[in-house]
């Protein structure tokens, strides 16, 4: 993504300088903060101002308690496709509780997708890659650097997608360079990177019919949007994601009582 400096084909006699590299260029990124979590901008502004080279601007989030269209997202889901990767990603497999149903989106699962929709709108109208954050995202602080470096090596595999911050839920499909693996089914939001082409596809795939970050990867192991991760992540949670939490999620009974031990 980055350019190297070029010297002059017309060199001053005996100079021997050699060209200066410099700092790949970052996609700009889009923060999803709703309007009533002023402390939740305030923290991620502070941890985003750090980084050098990355602008940002606050994205306001679509609040769940707002009527969204069924058209864009859902009223609710089937867990099957999900179902799938829980069952081999936790001990006791099938046993573990999380089973095939249909259920309900909560509100705030709704607000998140319509959200996400709303930035994936953005990078559509766009000719550039869109970094996508939640607030309550933490970068590393290879961040910068370690982000040149993936994008680089991204150079001509026609990305769509690429996860930043995410929970594995399937084998990589390959390997891409010493930082990206090529992805079949991750989980969160937190952080990605959205290219145009990637975020057509998605608009043309809604209503988002199942939790966000399930959506995409649903795409993406069905090889309908090409995703890729960095490793090791280069953004977590700044908390658990059950804890501090404006979303409630439509199956945390299964996750949490006998899924995620």
């Amino acid at each position: 993504m980055g350019r190297v400096a070029m010297a002059s084909s017309r060199r001053t006699r005996g100079t021997k300088k050699a060209p200066t590299a410099r700092r790949r260029a970052l996609p700009a990124a889009l923060v999803i903060n709703l309007a009533r979590r002023k402390d939740r901008w305030a923290e991620i502004k502070s941890r985003l101002q750090r980084i050098e080279g990355l602008a940002f601007e606050r994205l306001e989030a679509v609040d769940g308690k707002e009527k969204i269209e069924q058209s864009e997202v859902a009223a609710a889901w089937n867990t099957a496709g999900n179902w799938r990767y829980v069952t081999r990603m936790f001990e006791g497999g099938q046993k573990c509780g999380y089973t095939v149903k249909d259920l309900a989106l909560t509100a705030g699962e709704r607000g998140c997708a319509a959200s996400h929709v709303k930035a994936w709108r953005r990078c559509a109208a766009s000719r550039k890659a869109l970094l996508v954050m939640e607030d309550d995202a933490r970068p590393k602080r290879v961040f910068a650097a370690a982000l040149g470096n993936a994008l680089q090596e991204l150079r001509g595999k026609a990305a769509q997608v690429l996860w930043l911050g995410y929970v594995r839920a399937a084998p990589w499909r390959r390997t891409v360079g010493p930082t990206v693996r090529e992805a079949e089914y991750l989980w969160t939001t937190v952080a990605y990177v959205l290219w145009p082409s990637g975020a057509r596809k998605l608009l043309q795939a809604l209503p988002v019919n199942q939790p966000v970050d399930n959506f995409m990867s649903n795409l993406v192991s069905q090889r309908k949007l090409k995703g890729f991760a960095v490793v090791p992540p280069l953004v977590s949670q700044a908390k658990p994601w059950n804890e501090d939490n404006d979303i409630v999620h439509s199956d945390d009974k299964a996750w949490v009582q006998n899924c995620a031990k």
